[in-house]
């Protein structure tokens, strides 16, 4: 990503643009947000065999530490214009409906930085980990930003979610960016945009943190761009 536009990083399942406008601490509250709410989910449902109920678990949990939903695009059918695709498609079309331009290309820089790391890279190791399994997957694509405009600088989240299940033949799943998917597969998408509450979230941040306890540095991972 360019200097300057920000960084990207990886927390589990999840890839993370935290951009310029984004504090430290700010950072930190989206990524052990959702660090906290994949876990959670993790803990109680299957991540792959049950996506949609995982989604409901994950949602639930960042509303309860004060992420409110601002807007909800539910999972629908990605319907691909031409065959093979990959990730890239279904993610920012999902983003491009709750998205400005710079956001949806900050997005589209990330997916492409973290595609071309090495496969030694910790934090492409994360997302493959925590991505897809057994031929299905579930990740999450998320730009965090700052609304200028707002007195108290509330800090925002556009959240792409996606679950995948792969049944064409001639898909074969390697790395999961570099897939290439065709007809049969199923791939949903989704997205919402997300603000914090701070005064939900304030009392509760040095417990989340503590909760997650060294879960932080072993599932997230800088990818690149600036360090905060």
């Amino acid at each position: 990503m360019p200097r300057g536009e920000g960084r990207v990083v990886v927390a589990a399942g999840g890839l993370v643009v935290l951009t310029a406008g984004v504090s430290g601490r700010q950072g930190n509250d989206v990524l052990h947000s959702l660090l906290l709410a994949q876990l959670v989910a993790n803990r109680k449902v299957n991540r792959f065999t049950e996506a949609e109920n995982w989604y409901e678990v994950f949602g639930e949990t960042l509303e309860s530490i004060g992420w409110i939903v601002e807007s909800h695009e539910g999972f629908v059918r990605h319907r691909a214009s031409a065959f093979p695709y990959r990730v890239d498609a279904p993610a920012l079309a999902a983003l491009g409906g709750i998205s400005d331009g710079p956001a949806l290309g900050l997005a589209a820089a990330a997916l492409r930085e973290l595609s071309g790391l090495s496969a030694d890279d910790r934090a492409l190791q994360l997302f493959e980990e925590y991505g897809q399994f057994g031929g299905r997957g579930n990740f999450q694509v998320a730009v965090a930003e700052v609304d200028t405009e707002a007195a108290d600088g509330l800090l925002a989240v556009r959240l792409g979610r996606f679950r995948f299940r792969v049944e064409d033949p001639a898909t074969v799943l390697g790395r999961l960016l570099r897939t290439d998917f065709h007809a049969g597969d199923v791939f949903f998408r989704g997205a919402q945009t997300l603000r914090l509450n701070e005064e939900v979230y304030g009392p509760l941040r040095d417990g989340i943190a503590a909760k997650l306890g060294a879960r932080v540095e072993a599932l997230i991972a800088a990818v690149g761009g600036e360090v905060a």
